[in-house]
């Protein structure tokens, strides 16, 4: 089972990942056919749009593909959601914030099947970075699990519609980052807590425990690396898993906590201090929300670092 999930998996990360070298062999081997019909794909992504609209769910894909489902059942996935959520209208939005990033933040495309049985009637729109609309396969891989572009103009068009909204605050600077067995939240920006205020929407933090187990990550050639995400928004991360890009056999629960209402005195106007009360809040529930089930699922010997935008301003 193991041998054939790596297979799988190693396979789709190869093809999703490596798409554009694939298609460039294929154009040089068969241009005619090959050429017409990439030129029919990208005025087709150029005309829908999808990312910057409501996205292209695929619900069905997502709960049953086979090998999202045995991903799942190999890291034994699980979504713990509270009744404060689960009773809370599904037209009433939410803005889902998960920590952390990790390497390869594969339990978000994982759980989006799970969420799809657990809310059904709630539609979750997840933001994510632009160039992976750029990549084929990549791009429907994110389309299909309800993802959308992360401009901001995106992002308040979402929320104005009714849509909840979910990111990974900590992005390409968490994944980086990611140290084997270290539990480190670094939000690139606290935005997320300003349009939570702007749109008078419930701030919900998430953590995954297990995330940083997932896979061993190495320090080799960091420098370069970590120059590459400051000056193009390349994240290179380097790691192992289990075999290849599959992750070590390790239990993953993503743990919602109770939804933070934030309030400004001038509606949808929030003053930068209202921002940074929202954001010590917001701090502090995503602390307790991790000291609460940490020792309920294995990691009582851990403490959790958050670094904040002004801290690294200061080093």
């Amino acid at each position: 089972f193991q041998f054939a999930l790596g297979l799988y998996w190693n396979l789709v990360n190869a093809a999703c990942f490596g798409s554009v070298f694939l298609l460039g062999a294929a154009c040089y081997f068969a241009p005619r056919t090959v050429l017409p019909l990439m030129a029919v794909y990208v005025l087709w992504m150029q005309v829908t749009h999808f990312e910057l609209k409501d996205g292209r769910a695929w619900a069905s894909f997502a709960m049953r593909e086979w090998g999202f489902q045995a991903f799942r059942h190999f890291i034994h996935l699980q979504v713990v959601l509270p009744e404060a959520i689960l009773q809370k209208p599904a037209d009433e939005p939410l803005f889902f914030a998960v920590h952390p990033h990790g390497v390869a933040s594969d339990f978000r495309l994982l759980m989006d099947g799970m969420l799809h049985k657990a809310m059904p009637s709630r539609e979750i729109l997840v933001l994510a970075a632009s160039v992976l609309f750029k990549l084929p396969l990549v791009r429907e891989l994110c389309l299909w699990s309800r993802c959308i572009d992360a401009s901001r103009p995106v992002a308040e068009r979402a929320l104005r519609r009714g849509h909840s909204l979910m990111v990974l605050p900590g992005g390409e600077l968490e994944q980086i980052r990611t140290t084997f067995q270290k539990e480190e939240v670094c939000l690139t920006s606290v935005g997320f807590v300003k349009l939570a205020l702007q749109a008078n929407t419930p701030l919900v933090p998430c953590y995954v425990f297990g995330c940083v187990d997932l896979y061993k990550t190495y320090s080799f050639l960091y420098g370069p690396r970590e120059w590459l995400r400051k000056k193009f928004r390349i994240c290179i991360p380097i790691f192992s898993g289990s075999i290849g890009v599959l992750p070590r056999r390790v239990p993953v629960q993503v743990v919602f906590g109770e939804p933070l209402t934030l309030q400004c005195a001038v509606p949808g106007k929030p003053s930068d201090e209202e921002v940074a009360d929202g954001v010590n809040k917001y701090v502090a529930a995503l602390k307790g929300l991790f000291d609460e089930y940490k020792a309920q699922y294995g990691y009582g010997d851990r403490e959790l670092t958050i670094e904040l935008p002004s801290a690294r301003k200061k080093k």
